[in-house]
């Protein structure tokens, strides 16, 4: 059995959700010294989120057409938005959820051929 592209890149996406969300839980934190009094830890496992996510996706473009990666990788912004939504309680409105409509139809479309 052959395993879809796209289920390959689905913990990547999830890395730059989780990246993205620590980024903005550590935004108000108080940086701590042992960061250089530059950075909180959130901030610091946030950006740490991004980097696995950028070596991740160096190695599995490998395997994966860039074609189909990219366009995966947009399923980023639905899940990091659903996540501000129900983590930190930020307000989603229906035109959010109709452009969450056309980018998932758009990305289906893609990972379906």
């Amino acid at each position: 059995m052959t395993i879809p592209h796209w289920l390959y890149l689905m913990p990547l996406v999830l890395t730059n959700v989780c990246g993205s969300l620590l980024l903005k839980l550590g935004s108000g934190d108080k940086p701590v010294p042992l960061l250089l009094n530059f950075l909180s830890w959130r901030s610091f496992f946030g950006l740490a989120c991004f980097g696995i996510g950028g070596l991740a996706y160096s190695w599995l473009l490998r395997y994966v057409p860039l074609t189909v990666a990219q366009t995966v990788l947009a399923s980023q912004y639905i899940f990091t938005v659903t996540g501000a939504w129900l983590i930190l309680h930020e307000p989603v409105d229906g035109v959010q959820l109709l452009g969450f409509l056309f980018v998932g139809v758009g990305i289906a479309l893609v990972v379906s051929r």
